[in-house]
């Protein structure tokens, strides 16, 4: 209505203000009931707020996200092709919100403690450290919380102090002016890909240049694996033709594993699977590349509570007990 403001006027460039959560949930309602009418009652709002804010919503993407009847060009239900193609991330944006509003409405259990590392340490090193501690019954009061996410989204946690302890794995080296971080594993990147690739076994190591034309396999957005990956091949002006990105590191392996794509992890992430024959390590020309794995916790907290103290232990204990390859296959 004239003289209102209306949701989400800011004016200039709509890409330039960033979208809001009610905008995806309005127009994930409507696809879902089909009616302006029932997704507004769903969502507890007026119709004509629904509807601006699917408008806003469409404003910002720059396309029609619903299709329009004829003649009236009335908002339908039915998702255009650009709505198709954005449907999961909007799906994947009102689930990671409702997640958060679910986390913050849990209280933390009083002594509990929270450890927050990398996806790819989960499997081998916190599966052992969390056996060991149980097994000498080093328990806070509230137990133990262990999650896991990118190493930014880890730094940010222990900065934060949601997490009293954080692993990061980053590149060598690596200095940090916010936090207080300690480096108790080294580990080489490693390229690699099937048993079976024209790659391996090869008298003579493989030059960056010979990958083009090879389907690359990613790891998620904005990890240190794939920003390393990524860093070594722009800077040998490889393009990226062909190019598959996969959310965690297992999804990863099984894909370089069941072909094509030549990936790049450490080789601490994939050091079971090479020994038992299902992938297998290209020897690259290049100067080796190095990650680090770090306790960081915050300089205000310090370790001295006894269980987090001999959790900080027993990982630097199992870190040094990581798999090193042997000689110099990776990344010599």
């Amino acid at each position: 209505m004239a003289g209102q403001h209306r949701e989400g006027d800011s004016g200039g460039n709509p890409r330039q203000r960033r979208p809001r959560i009610e905008w995806f949930e309005a127009a994930l309602a409507y696809r879902r009931w089909h009616t302006i009418a029932e997704a507004s009652r769903r969502l507890n709002v007026s119709q004509d707020l629904l509807s601006e804010r699917i408008r806003l919503l469409e404003e910002w993407f720059g396309h029609e996200l619903f299709e329009r009847s004829q003649p009236h060009l009335r908002l339908t239900p039915r998702l255009t092709g650009h709505g198709e193609r954005h449907l999961a991330y909007m799906q994947q944006i009102v689930a990671a919100f409702d997640d958060l509003l679910t986390t913050l409405a849990t209280p933390v259990p009083r002594g509990q403690l929270v450890v927050a590392l990398p996806e790819s340490l989960a499997t081998g090193l916190l599966a052992e450290v969390r056996a060991a501690m149980h097994a000498r019954g080093i328990l806070p009061p509230g137990g133990w919380r262990f999650f896991t996410a990118r190493s930014a989204v880890v730094r940010n946690e222990v900065i934060n102090r949601r997490a009293a302890l954080g692993l990061l794995i980053e590149r060598d080296p690596y200095t940090d002016r916010e936090l207080a971080v300690e480096p108790i594993a080294r580990s080489p990147m490693c390229l690699f890909t099937r048993p079976d690739h024209p790659f391996i076994g090869r008298a003579e190591p493989v030059s960056i240049d010979e990958l083009r034309g090879e389907v690359i396999v990613l790891d998620k957005d904005q990890s240190t694996y794939r920003a390393i990956f990524e860093g070594l091949l722009r800077r040998a002006n490889i393009p990226i033709q062909r190019r598959d990105a996969f959310s965690n590191i297992e999804a990863v392996k099984s894909s370089v594993q069941a072909g094509p794509g030549l990936a790049m992890l450490p080789y601490f992430a994939i050091a079971h699977d090479v020994a038992e024959g299902r992938l297998a390590i290209i020897a690259l020309e290049e100067e080796p590349i190095y990650v680090q794995i770090l306790l960081a916790h915050h300089p205000d907290n310090r370790l001295d509570q006894p269980a987090l103290r001999e959790l900080s232990n027993e990982f630097r204990r199992r870190a040094l007990l990581l798999p090193q390859p042997e000689g110099e296959m990776a990344l010599r």
